[in-house]
């Protein structure tokens, strides 16, 4: 519960309120007050009656720090089959089950994924069921098994993924175009045409049934869509073609270095093939398509200011980036003789760097743990925020509600500093460091979570960037 898009997820324990009580004009309300999530807030319904359980048999409250298992082994979970979703794309893709390992590996590897374990958001849930999508359609493209049943019902659930996040938009167009050109001949060209139609009526039945329900609660999901694709604004325009690198360079150090090479290769590899008018597998077309959506998404921030990219929207494309660079690593090695040592030694680097990568993600702190420790270490104390910048959002509101605290005494305090979403952070000469008085003791000191590369690729510009690394924010608690 650190980010401002994390607070969607309460909406989700409405739904089973209002449920409860039998409303279902609130509970259709509820399910649709997540800015053109619905898909999302109908998933959460899990682990949201998995904390209230908890919470109720544990004597705590629903979302505080200790109570967050239930809601990270269902995002583990949704990870586990992301992999093994991806594992069966990739050796249907690579014919070779090593590769196939090591693409997962490489996966597995990038904190990018990591990411969306330990936070509320609705990335991997989409990623699983378009990813889910994507190998049913190659697995019938191939087997030329094609129905008008199949064609309705992939339609609906690609859908459904873009209902848990429209984010997902290039990807669920990938997905389609996969559908209508992968194995497709002069022969079968009518035929696929027939079938593309039906697989577009599935998707529409999935929106009219998400838009009747937001009528139900008296909204509507295509206004809310419409409204949602003209917010795509923060961050900078001028990064629409640099910012993939950029991430992979800054985030995911020499996993990232290892992929852009991987790409540099493929490209070189593609054309290759072009050139000698060789037949292009599906994993060329795969990448071709994801190309294409790339420069067409990076087009419309660069020259017409519309989009920006966020690390949350490159996350649908890394597994392809993961495939690709297992291609390449493998058609540069397949004429040499030791390749089962250079793919190990590779294996080796990347797991190490994950690790490292890991362990310096997991020094930093968020506010609502240490304010729920705070709390429970220092009963009678008051609990004050101070902010070294103006704010955002003020990330205690939930701790103190619950707890009951509020401040009326002057001489038993603990102050908790920088426990502030500070958005946007660019401004130096309102940057005002902390003194703490002589009457204060210092608790503890820990780097503030947004000073993170992976956190700083999610809506900030080059400028703020550079802010959050020159001030170096700490959260630190001050007992009075």
């Amino acid at each position: 519960m650190t980010f401002p898009d994390e607070v969607r997820y309460i909406p989700s324990g409405k739904v089973l309120e209002n449920i409860a009580h039998l409303d279902i004009k609130e509970a259709a309300k509820s399910l649709n007050e997540t800015q053109a999530r619905p898909g999302e807030t109908l998933i959460k319904t899990i682990p949201s009656a998995l904390q209230y359980i908890t919470a109720e048999v544990f004597g705590m409250e629903t979302y505080e720090s200790k109570n967050s298992y239930p809601l990270f082994l269902f995002n583990f979970l949704i990870y586990c089959l992301i992999l093994l979703s991806l594992y069966k794309i990739a050796k249907l893709l690579l014919n070779n089950t090593i590769l196939a390992l090591f693409s997962i590996l490489l996966y597995c590897c990038l904190v990018n994924g990591y990411i969306y374990i330990r936070h509320t958001l609705p990335y991997d849930c989409s990623l699983l069921i378009m990813s889910y999508v994507l190998l049913q359609i190659l697995k019938i493209t191939r087997d030329d098994t094609f129905s008008i049943k199949k064609a309705l019902i992939l339609g609906f659930i690609a859908f459904f993924g873009y209902v848990v996040y429209p984010g997902y938009i290039l990807l669920f167009t990938l997905v389609f175009l996969m559908f209508m050109i992968n194995k497709v001949t002069k022969d079968n060209f009518k035929q696929r045409i027939k079938y593309g139609v039906f697989y577009g009526i599935g998707s529409v039945l999935c929106l009219l049934f998400f838009e009747i329900i937001a009528r139900i609660g008296g909204t509507s999901y295509i206004q809310d869509s419409i409204t949602l694709s003209k917010t795509i604004t923060q961050g900078d325009f001028n990064e629409g073609f640099s910012f993939l690198f950029k991430y992979l360079y800054n985030v995911e150090s020499i996993t990232g270095i290892i992929i852009i090479i991987g790409i540099v290769i493929f490209i070189g590899g593609l054309f290759y093939k072009i050139f000698k008018y060789e037949k292009l597998t599906a994993i060329h077309k795969l990448f071709i398509i994801t190309a294409l959506l790339f420069i067409a998404y990076a087009s419309a921030g660069y020259f017409f200011h519309k989009m920006i990219w966020y690390g949350r929207l490159l996350h649908q494309f890394f597994f392809i980036l993961a495939l690709i660079t297992t291609y390449s690593l493998w058609y540069l090695l397949q004429n040499i003789k030791y390749k089962q040592i250079i793919v190990l030694t590779i294996s080796s680097i990347i797991t190490l760097t994950f690790i490292f990568n890991l362990i310096e993600y997991k020094s930093y702190a968020y506010p609502q743990d240490i304010a729920w420790n705070i709390i429970k270490d220092n009963p009678g104390y008051e609990l004050e925020e101070v902010c070294e910048y103006p704010l955002l959002k003020n990330m205690l509101e939930y701790a103190q509600e619950k707890n009951n605290i509020s401040i009326n005494n002057p001489d038993k305090k603990v102050i908790i500093v920088n426990a502030c979403y500070y958005h946007p952070f660019n401004d130096k000469n309102l940057y005002h460091k902390y003194t703490p008085n002589n009457n204060m003791s210092l608790l503890l000191e820990k780097p503030y979570f947004h000073n993170y590369n992976g956190y700083l690729f999610e809506g900030c510009n080059i400028e703020q960037r550079e802010m959050y690394k020159e001030t170096n924010l700490t959260i630190r608690v001050y007992k009075k």
